[in-house]
């Protein structure tokens, strides 16, 4: 099969490689689309920590189930079964997955981090990790399940009312996928805030309303739009050190400031802020198994597919990740297994 590696910090390319073996309690799937996101682009940079090469990145999918052992027994899947993976691998023992809080365990690994992942034709994955796709969910919006329970589980976090005003710091694909999820969620407006035009562009196209901070103050134009109150919930989706300091600058006392990044770097926080308007600050990390199931039921309905700026044959898949380095005109590359 081809596969495509990560062989040193800035070298991968497409190799062939042998097809995995399911061992017992794993399916051979046979993988139709994988994303391309920022943690798989640090990997290729030798920036993660523990991503080790030779390795198969890629943790967001959709395929098919190609094979089952038979020693298994009965399970809840069958060949020809589309599907995508629950990619966390908790170890079972700490005190967060002892309380159910899986999702944060203390020695938490990645399907595509600390294993192969899904950017090869075939892979194997656990059974318990696999989810059933709608048969009518194309699978270039299954490819794109796990971004969405990010964005499902950080408006999970947030205590919101109807007719909440959001900003959403960061207008790249997770940003995008939350303020989508917030428009699910009813709330009265969401505005996206980012530099690229091409991205405020499709944040428009969604529906949210737009600050291109490269031509105004953010806080002075947030205050603005709420008459001078600040927004009731900002979600920081940049990771940068403007938007770790901007997102107490926008929220309104007793607001709630939603921490979707994981920041590379310590970045200063106005802590002043936080005590004086009284702001709730909440840390998120990836996603529970509920966000998961609630990703999929959402992915049929919200627009998702327009995140996808650019498909490229696993031939080329070497290009997605060139793509993917300039986000001009750039939002998720999907690289198309077939």
């Amino acid at each position: 099969m081809k596969a495509i590696k990560y062989l040193s910090p800035h070298n991968i390319a497409t190799v062939e490689t042998d097809v995995p073996v399911p061992d017992a309690g794993e399916a051979l799937v046979k993988v139709h689309f994988t994303g391309i996101c920022g943690t798989d682009m640090a990997i290729v940079s030798g920036r993660h920590p523990r991503a080790q090469p030779p390795l198969i990145p890629g943790h967001e999918f959709a395929g098919e189930v190609v094979e089952l052992r038979p020693d298994d027994g009965p399970n809840a899947f069958a060949v020809g079964d589309r599907v995508t993976a629950y990619p966390l691998i908790s170890c079972g023992q700490c005190w967060a997955c002892r309380n159910g809080f899986e999702h944060v365990c203390s020695s938490l690994k990645l399907i595509g981090i600390d294993t192969d992942g899904f950017m090869g034709q075939y892979a194997t994955v656990p059974i318990e990790a696999l989810y059933q796709l709608p048969d009518d969910l194309p699978m270039e919006k299954g490819a794109l399940v796990e971004p969405l329970a990010v964005g499902v589980h950080a408006v999970s976090m947030a205590n919101l009312a109807a007719n909440d005003f959001c900003v959403v710091i960061g207008a790249g694909p997770i940003g995008l996928v939350v303020a989508l999820c917030l428009q699910a969620a009813g709330c009265r407006e969401v505005v996206a805030t980012d530099l690229n035009e091409y991205r405020l562009q499709l944040a428009a196209k969604l529906g949210l309303a737009t600050v291109d901070v490269s031509q105004c103050d953010v806080t002075e134009k947030i205050l603005e739009l709420t008459d001078g109150t600040g927004a009731d919930v900002v979600f920081e989706a940049a990771g940068s050190e403007s938007a770790a300091m901007q997102m107490t600058q926008i929220v309104r006392p007793r607001g709630q400031v939603i921490v979707v990044s994981v920041h590379k770097a310590p970045h200063p926080v106005d802590l002043r802020a936080i005590n004086f308007k009284e702001i709730t600050v909440i840390g998120t990390r990836v996603y529970t198994r509920a966000d998961y199931e609630r990703a999929i039921q959402l992915a049929e309905d919200l627009p998702i597919e327009q995140l996808i700026s650019h498909k490229v044959p696993i031939d080329d898949g070497v290009n997605g990740f060139n793509l993917m380095s300039n986000p001009q005109g750039v939002c998720k590359v999907l690289i198309d297994m077939e």
